[in-house]
């Protein structure tokens, strides 16, 4: 398998907002995708590809000292084979001379919060009822310059 990682496109959007449908309760609109690749300024969505299909995807907004990692998805095809570990470590390379990186994840999500646990984020504090379905987020953290 042919792996690559690199910016999101105009002709992405079609690939990855059907992915989002697919996975979260609260997806993500088409519009939104498309506002993250207009705003490269404080916004860097990217794509996963394959053998040049999209099987991942995330969003990160940086400013100031901070990274907050907003969106991050895999396909359920292609999960547990290491790929969201090489999709956190191109973000966190990408932004290694930050000082932290934050994001929320539901509370039931453990594929999730282990990845996120492997790689030195901590939870800060749960966002009660963050979610549309009243499910908790946990804020995660991680210090980068340590």
């Amino acid at each position: 398998m042919n792996l690559t990682i690199r910016r999101m496109q105009d002709d992405d959007l079609q690939a990855v907002h059907r992915l989002e449908t697919a996975i979260f309760k609260d997806p993500w609109t088409y519009s939104n995708f498309q506002s993250e690749i207009e705003n490269s300024k404080f916004s860097y969505p990217c794509v996963m590809l394959a053998d040049q299909s999209i099987i991942g995807y995330a969003v990160v907004w940086y400013y100031s000292t901070e990274v907050h990692i907003s969106n991050f998805a895999i396909h359920p095809d292609h999960r547990k084979k290491g790929l969201g570990e090489r999709l956190l470590n191109h973000i966190l390379h990408k932004f290694k001379t930050y000082e932290t990186a934050n994001l929320e994840v539901r509370r039931s999500n453990m594929a999730a919060i282990n990845l996120y646990s492997k790689y030195a984020f901590n939870t800060l504090y749960t966002r009660t009822a963050y979610y549309s379905d009243g499910e908790d987020a946990l804020v995660m953290v991680k210090y980068l310059n340590i």
